[in-house]
């Protein structure tokens, strides 16, 4: 562990993860498996969308909460969201960083209870309908002003939103040697 900064707790919201597959999955376990390598708490709140989930549970050293929102409607979701948060708010007192994976209304009751909190969103963006609607643009606008600071996955973002990223990355894929063909 490099002895130029200190060891952090990391809270992360994402929609879903591990088990689930999916790109914004696998970003959020390979960089909680990164920084925990390093030596950082990392925590993950995300959707129990099974009931076979365990709702806590501890995988490879990452501390990961399941919302209970499966079989809601969007607006009783959200509720059940902010409740969920409300009562497990430690989790947001005692994190250094926290950091949103797309889903910022999650947090945007608490950003006014914590204003000195760092926090940063990662916009993967996955629209269900092009070009974005304008609410959606509003929400990202939203969450980038209200944010320390945002990661875009892909250039798209800031053409179709309106947002200047602090920093753009592109894609979510493992870079292997592929085997030479013998002709």
């Amino acid at each position: 562990l490099n002895s130029g900064y200190s060891k952090m707790t990391i809270l992360f919201f994402s929609r879903l993860y591990y088990p689930h597959i999916g790109g914004v999955e696998t970003h959020v376990q390979k960089i909680s498996r990164g920084l925990k390598r390093l030596g950082h708490q990392v925590i993950i709140v995300t959707e129990q969308y099974n009931k076979s989930l365990k709702s806590a549970e501890t995988i490879q050293g990452i501390h990961i909460y399941r919302l209970p929102v499966w079989n809601k409607s969007e607006k009783f979701k959200k509720l059940t969201i902010w409740r969920w948060l409300w009562r497990h708010r430690q989790l947001i007192n005692r994190a250094d960083i926290i950091h949103i994976h797309d889903v910022f209304f999650w947090y945007l009751p608490f950003r006014f209870l914590y204003p000195l909190k760092k926090v940063f969103i990662t916009f993967h963006g996955y629209e269900t309908q092009f070009p974005p609607a304008q609410s959606a643009i509003f929400q990202r606008q939203l969450a980038a002003k209200f944010t320390a600071g945002n990661i875009c996955v892909g250039n798209y973002i800031a053409k179709w939103y309106g947002i200047k990223p602090n920093l753009t990355i592109y894609g979510a894929t493992d870079i292997k040697p592929l085997p030479l063909l013998k002709k």
